[in-house]
């Protein structure tokens, strides 16, 4: 289990103090598992520390338009690191154009989108101003993709879903989520994988053969390749353990676990040493 690179945590959840209690009770009987920790900041900088990965992205999700400026202006108070985020924003959102162009402002390098809480299908002319608007400015859309461990079928997202918004909108940079669709990996392997976009790995390990996780990654690409957990779905120490039994080299390893990650949220310096640590 060799590993000579810091580790981005690029899939994690958080929510302010005084709501992380009610919002991770609440889901936890749903996932059917104990969160790995309390789902606050200082819970996943403590787990951090714990686990010896240098950062994590939090996926924020705004389930009513209503929410989505004090989101994002929790979610910009907590965007320094070691601890970064995305910037939430719903297909209703008044004025979408406005709510991006002040996310990109206040520093926001991506939105996070998930159909499932969000209740809206990627083909629905309403999300038609985000791809739009994203592509312009240069955001990259972090997409849930494929089924849910809390809902059920049948899902609003699929990997054929995805692979759609890409042909429509070439130049937009997108990451789907679990492979590009949980527990929809036949069909992410036959219409995603080679595709323009990057994939993560959150609950793949555990959920999916191992040899098609490292065939999915061979055939896509190491480069567009990124290591998350689902945090604190999953435990981040458990999740890169798994990971570093998988028969990549150093260089995957490395893309995977650090550089990809870097790349995307334009860190200081070099990929691989970044001057962000625990005290940033």
């Amino acid at each position: 289990m060799k590993r000579d690179c810091p580790v981005f945590d690029f899939h994690v959840h958080l929510y302010p103090d005084h709501l992380a209690g009610k919002a991770v009770g609440g889901l936890a009987p749903r996932f059917g598992n104990p969160p790995a920790f309390d789902g606050t900041v200082g819970g996943m900088k403590a787990n951090l520390a714990e686990s010896g990965i240098r950062c994590a992205l939090n996926l924020p999700v705004a389930t009513k338009a209503s929410q989505v400026d004090s989101i994002n202006a929790w979610a910009a108070a907590n965007n320094r690191g070691p601890v970064f985020s995305l910037a939430t924003v719903h297909p209703h959102t008044p004025d979408i154009p406005g709510t991006l162009a002040a996310a990109k402002a206040a520093g926001f390098k991506g939105v996070k989108l998930h159909p499932e809480y969000q209740e809206f299908v990627l083909e629905d002319p309403c999300v038609t101003p985000v791809w739009e608007t994203c592509l312009e400015l240069g955001l990259f859309v972090f997409l849930h993709a494929g089924g849910e461990r809390v809902f059920s079928p049948p899902y609003r997202s699929s990997p054929s879903s995805v692979a759609s918004v890409l042909a429509r909108y070439p130049g937009l940079t997108v990451v789907a989520a679990h492979l590009g669709g949980f527990q929809m990996w036949d069909e992410s392997e036959e219409v995603l994988v080679g595709k323009n976009l990057y994939l993560d790995l959150s609950h793949t390990f555990s959920w999916m053969p191992a040899e098609q996780i490292v065939r999915i990654v061979k055939n896509h690409g190491a480069d567009k390749i990124l290591f998350g957990s689902d945090a604190p779905w999953q435990t981040p120490a458990n999740v890169l353990e798994a990971f570093l039994l998988q028969p990549f080299t150093e260089t995957e390893q490395k893309r995977i676990l650090w550089d990809n990650a870097a790349r995307l949220l334009s860190l200081p310096g070099p990929a691989g040493k970044s001057s962000v640590n625990a005290s940033a």
